[in-house]
């Protein structure tokens, strides 16, 4: 190979993982607060937000109860009337995890004892087409992504 074949195969290399640098930094500064382009590449195909449609076969549509989850993990929800989410450094269900919620005062809903067993809890959950089963011990819900604002 001579001298000029290698300065142009270098070019091309230095050339092309620059052009990948800033196709990285254009999508990094593209994506929402808290996001990474790691997150969007590799997270698990349940993260997002999603609306409960039933419950142990009850209809919850109306109750607007509702999950956000990220790596697998539910990190916030939504009972209706106020939002909550949780911190990262406690694992799902551990009695030490803290937990930040809007306070306004709201009416007990009928069905806000079968949406507590999920959003505190640690369903088992299973991407089915374009819903969401959570599953626990004798209970099942079903989501559906809440659409992008």
């Amino acid at each position: 190979m001579s001298r000029g074949q290698h300065h142009k195969k270098l070019a091309w290399i230095t050339a092309g993982g620059l052009g990948l640098a800033l196709v990285a930094v254009i999508v990094d500064l593209s994506l929402p607060p808290g996001e990474t382009l790691w997150h969007m590449v590799a997270a698990p195909e349940e993260d997002g937000g999603w609306k409960f449609v039933e419950i142990d076969r009850v209809d919850v549509r109306n109750d607007g109860y509702s999950l956000g989850i990220r790596w697998g993990e539910i990190v916030s929800f939504n009972d209706g009337c106020n939002s909550c989410g949780f911190d990262g450094d406690e694992p799902a269900g551990t009695l030490g995890r803290s937990m930040m919620c809007t306070l306004q005062a709201c009416e007990q809903q009928p069905n806000d004892e079968l949406f507590a067993r999920f959003a505190y809890g640690t369903p088992q959950m299973q991407v089915e087409g374009e819903r969401l089963v959570l599953t626990l011990p004798g209970h099942r819900a079903v989501l559906v992504r809440k659409p992008a604002r």
